[in-house]
């Protein structure tokens, strides 16, 4: 059977590439084609590049089509003519959803991924705020008709299958085994790791000052190990270059004993309500590479959110909510004198990352029973 799997992002770039080709290692066996979509072409011959990402008016005119309005499927048409397989792997993220929609319009097969709700997602840019009516006449009838669905959370799993009746389960990016690490913390400083995206400067910033104080407290230097690329931690990093070491991009191997040097790493959702759906279903990739770094987690969320559940679940760290400096510098203290047993993580990486997801994806793939599968929650009110 062959298989096409379209992206509208590169292959070589980000989080969701990164989970999609932990799964594709494990299914060599599949005849799989990536197709992508990015601003040029990436110099592994393997994948097929269809050309430059949609235009804003491009998205606006295929939404507008498909919902009975003015506009324009001739973009999504086009790529498809560009694909032939037998099923049709799709991630729907911006547009990947025409692309799929077409291709079920079409009568093809498709397995859908989806790694961030589109509804959280746009409701964070202001780009697309104004195209969420259009998208409530898409997405869900794609939830709807796709015969099989991944998403990246529990979280994302429950609320597709109770609202859309959608046809899916959970799947997060797979890892083999944890690294065996061979790294030590510097007593004479107090070093954060944080990795990806910063997705609100505010709560960080409390962070950093209660950091600041916990480091005077124990005559530590503080220093912040900075891996990935984010537009809001760039600002914060030029105003704070004393304690700031900042990698760029790093592959995980790389990023991991970076990471597992640290006394502990940050990872944050927000608690503002336009963030509410993005936290309860998204899942950060960088918990993968926390895990593996094996290091305790401060997670700066509420209790709400998928990443504290995880931490919850696990005792991998500590979830703290507010953002108030006294009280994340006490979490903080707790946190830094706290023992995560090692097992803890082990549990998680099983649990969350192992094989029986990638099992379960090939199933799906290949038209098998996928509905058969164990599945699990946290357990966690709430989660």
């Amino acid at each position: 059977m062959r298989i096409a799997l379209f992206t509208p992002f590169s292959p070589q770039i980000g989080g969701g590439s990164a989970q999609l080709r932990s799964h594709l290692r494990q299914l060599p066996e599949l005849d799989v084609k990536w197709y992508y979509l990015a601003q040029c072409a990436t110099e592994n011959q393997q994948w097929s590049w269809l050309g430059e990402r949609f235009s804003t008016s491009e998205i606006l005119g295929d939404l507008s089509a498909r919902s009975g309005l003015p506009g324009s499927r001739s973009r999504a048409k086009r790529l498809v003519e560009q694909m032939d397989a037998d099923l049709y792997w799709v991630v729907g993220h911006y547009e990947g959803i025409s692309v799929a929609a077409e291709l079920i319009g079409q009568g093809r097969k498709v397995h859908l991924t989806v790694h961030d709700d589109p509804f959280a997602t746009w409701m964070r840019s202001k780009r697309y705020t104004l195209f969420r009516p259009l998208l409530r006449k898409t997405f869900p009838r794609l939830l709807q008709s796709a015969p099989s669905i991944d998403v990246t959370s529990w979280g994302m799993r429950n609320l597709y299958r109770q609202k859309y009746g959608a046809k899916c389960f959970s799947l997060y990016l797979h890892v083999a085994e944890l690294p065996k690490l061979n790294v030590s913390q510097d007593p004479n400083e107090l070093t954060i790791g944080h990795i990806g995206t910063l997705y609100h400067p505010d709560p960080f910033l409390r962070f950093i000052a209660a950091c600041k104080k916990i480091a005077a407290e124990r005559k530590r230097r503080l220093r912040i190990v900075r891996i990935g690329a984010s537009p809001e931690l760039d600002a914060i990093a030029a105003q704070e270059q004393e304690i700031f070491t900042s990698h760029g991009d790093l592959s995980e191997a790389d990023a991991i004993p970076l990471l597992a040097a640290c006394h502990l790493l940050y990872a944050m959702y927000p608690a503002d309500k336009k963030y509410e759906l993005f936290r309860r279903t998204s899942l950060p990739i960088k918990v993968s590479s926390y895990l593996q770094a094996q290091r305790p987690i401060f997670a700066h969320t509420p209790s709400d959110s998928t990443l504290a559940c995880v931490v919850g679940k696990y005792q991998v760290g500590k979830i703290h909510a507010s953002n108030l400096e006294d009280q994340i510098a006490a979490d903080l203290r707790s946190l830094l004198d706290k023992t995560v047993l090692p097992e803890n993580f082990e549990l998680a990486r099983r649990e969350l990352m192992g094989r029986s997801q990638v099992q379960q994806l090939r199933a799906a793939l290949r038209g098998e029973d996928w509905q058969a599968f164990p599945e699990s929650d946290t357990g966690l009110e709430g989660c």
